[in-house]
């Protein structure tokens, strides 16, 4: 036998069964679907109970990368700009105070319902007027007398777990009368990494019992934030999950956030700190049949 001759026919033939096997696999990998479209993960919350937003989840600006924020530092200059204002800037040049000259009648003061659509559209014209980098601001949430904005980054929002950086004051005719002002400046880090999807962010908090049977996911969002006050902030993007959970007495409602790179989750509100129900009650999760089914194991 030609021993040289079948050792080459043996290679050839080796190396086109391993073309084969690749060109299957890729096509199988390509056939299955993504995270959002999971038969798994949405069986497990059909089966426990557990409702997903009505809404669309805008992830629009999305980016897995670390932002890295420092205080601008505003000038003179910018400060002889703004009219109808008695504006004083720190010594490190990075806060303004400032106090209008009438107090400033806003017809519909955000804060006073459900419809932050309209809050934006609202505040637009007038942050666009009275406050330097005003586009770049967008409405929080109001408490008491004061209403609290934070910052965006390419459309997402970003938030520091401090005060916002623009917090209007209000009197008590619900009347614009002041403000102090902070901005940051972003720089993204260069290396971007693959994010987890807001599905896969979802199921972290199932696994982990912070979603629990009954609970209701009442919004998702999109956030870059800053958990360590620092110099320069640091901001990582953030999936933000806000569960309902339907108690006896009153509905209990827990913001979580879970790092879209990393798949670590934090508890933003309430604090970090407050106690968690004792109690993890066991999730109904499919049948070894229904795994193998999906393709998938627990």
């Amino acid at each position: 036998m030609n021993w040289s001759r079948a050792k080459s026919i043996f290679i050839v033939t080796f190396l086109l069964l391993n073309v084969f096997l690749g060109i299957q696999l890729l096509d199988k990998i390509q056939q299955v679907p993504d995270i959002e479209q999971s038969s798994d993960i949405e069986k497990r919350l059909a089966d426990n109970n557990i409702s997903l937003p009505s809404k669309e989840i805008d992830i629009a600006g999305a980016k897995g990368v670390v932002l890295e924020g420092s205080w601008t530092t505003f000038s003179e200059a910018e400060l002889d700009g703004l009219t109808g204002q008695t504006a004083t800037l720190s010594q490190s040049r990075e806060l303004i105070k400032a106090a209008f000259d009438e107090p400033i009648d806003l017809s519909d003061i955000p804060g006073n319902d459900n419809n932050k659509a309209a809050e934006q559209t609202d505040y637009a014209a007038f942050l666009a007027q009275h406050i330097l980098h005003g586009y770049d601001y967008v409405f929080a949430r109001r408490e008491g007398s004061y209403l609290y904005f934070n910052q965006l980054y390419n459309q997402s929002e970003t938030f520091v777990n401090e005060d916002a950086p623009l917090i209007l004051e209000l009197d008590e005719d619900d009347k614009v009368i002041g403000y102090t002002q902070r901005h940051f400046t972003f720089e993204e880090n260069p290396d971007e990494r693959k994010m987890i999807t807001y599905m896969e962010a979802v199921e972290t908090l199932l696994n982990n019992h912070f979603i629990k049977r009954n609970n209701s996911i009442v919004e998702i969002d999109f956030g870059y934030y800053s958990l360590a006050e620092q110099t320069p902030r640091f901001f990582s993007p953030m999936w933000e999950v806000t569960v309902k959970r339907n108690n006896d007495e009153e509905d209990d409602v827990r913001i979580y956030l879970v790092n879209a790179i990393l798949g670590e989750q934090h508890q933003w509100y309430p604090d970090e700190n407050q106690a968690i129900d004792g109690e993890t009650p066991e999730l109904e999760e499919p049948s070894t049949d229904e795994m193998n089914e999906a393709g998938s194991t627990p």
